[in-house]
């Protein structure tokens, strides 16, 4: 797929520097040691513990509420095959995070990689948009509010690891590359104030992109795991830069 370009500012309030250290490790949450035998299961166990946080966020792990999830601002822009337009999403707001099901995780610090498969039941999203061009063929254009009702993910995350000592000696990780994999089960879509409010092409345009959402959802499905790749990055950036190998895998 060429001409892609996805924008996406997220609210994440990330320090920068080696002086930002003031951030604790909860003590409920038990960290896996490196070398443990059965550390996939050690790292199941603590995102099931973290998953009540994610309403209200952990301050201390610079973590922040991820239902609803808020991202300011969001561009698609696909230019190849039957779906041709842009469309900006803006104040989008996330729900259903909170529901997440840990199906595996397979870490091998070794080997500096990492893959989390996770399924969520239900996600919706609200937000404001802008569109223009043509999806399956047919023309869309207006603006409004947006809701999408996304059930039944799979979602597969693979991310590669770096590990980089810093001036105060310790050595922290990063992540070198980020890839998502979505299989989503069934997705409702609702464009309101199509084509300047006129009800009856607004209506027949979304019903005819809801009998066809597999077709779109195969044009626009790498556009969709690159934006939640990059969502991804925005999670962990804060957790990897506030916590070193040895916070968060002692030996």
């Amino acid at each position: 797929m060429t001409n892609k370009n996805i924008i996406l500012f997220l609210c994440v309030c990330v320090f920068s520097g080696n002086d930002c250290r003031q951030f604790r490790m909860p003590s409920f949450i038990k960290p896996c040691k490196r070398d443990d035998p059965n550390i996939n299961e050690c790292l199941k166990k603590i995102f099931e513990t973290l998953r009540p946080f994610t309403s209200k966020g952990m301050p201390e792990m610079q973590i922040l509420p991820l239902d609803p999830m808020s991202v300011p601002s969001v561009t698609l822009n696909q230019g190849q095959g039957s779906v041709n337009f842009t469309a900006l999403f803006t104040n989008l707001k996330g729900y259903g995070a909170k529901n997440y099901q840990v199906q595996k995780i397979i870490a091998d610090l070794k080997k500096k990689s990492m893959e989390i498969d996770l399924y969520f039941p239900s996600f919706r999203i609200e937000s404001k948009y802008e569109v223009n061009g043509q999806i399956l063929l047919l023309p869309i254009k207006g603006n409004g509010k947006f809701v999408g009702n996304f059930t039944n993910i799979q979602t597969k995350v693979k991310i590669g690891l770096e590990y980089l000592e810093k001036k105060n000696n310790k050595t922290f990780i990063e992540i070198k590359e980020n890839k998502v994999s979505l299989i989503i089960g069934a997705v409702k879509l609702r464009f309101n104030n199509l084509f300047n409010g006129n009800k009856e092409l607004g209506d027949q345009t979304n019903r005819f992109i809801n009998e066809n959402w597999r077709d779109l959802m195969q044009e626009i499905k790498p556009l969709l795991e690159d934006t939640v790749a990059t969502i991804v990055m925005g999670i962990f950036k804060p957790l990897l830069i506030n916590f070193s190998m040895d916070d968060l895998f002692p030996i």
